[in-house]
């Protein structure tokens, strides 16, 4: 499965590169979820600068990523 996330670290737009169909979740460090949605563009120009966490979901697995927002 390939799945390339950037830039990584981002100043506003997070992009997912798949074909997979992945739903995304994005925490914060203290596990607050912050966004969830199906796009594969995520706009983080709202959002602290910081450590996040980063979910995909697909067939029901869950792969966890870590993405700093500049």
């Amino acid at each position: 499965m390939g799945i390339v996330v950037y830039p990584n670290p981002t100043g506003d737009v997070l992009n997912i590169d798949t074909r997979l169909d992945v739903e995304v979740e994005i925490y914060d460090m203290t596990g607050r979820l912050m966004i969830k949605e199906d796009s594969k563009r995520i706009d983080l120009s709202n959002y602290t600068n910081g450590v996040y966490n980063l979910i995909l979901i697909y067939n029901n697995k869950r792969f966890t990523t870590r993405v700093v927002k500049q």
